[in-house]
């Protein structure tokens, strides 16, 4: 099963982390770019477009002290 795991990191960057059932692994930063664009981006850069892909936002919620 296709996933990909994404969060936005301090200085508001989007992490895209992919991962296919075979092996396949992938690291993504996309700056200036809305999760739908990046998303296209992505899809479009690895073949990926017309592929179900589980989508899954990591560190919900929550706020941080310090």
């Amino acid at each position: 099963m296709r996933r990909l795991y994404y969060h936005y990191n301090r200085q508001g960057a989007l992490i895209f982390s992919y991962s296919d059932g075979s092996g396949r692994y992938v690291d993504r930063c996309y700056l200036f770019y809305s999760f739908r664009e990046a998303l296209q981006r992505f899809r479009a850069e690895f073949g990926l477009q017309r592929k179900h892909i589980k989508v899954i936002k990591l560190y919900e919620g929550g706020s941080q002290n310090g």
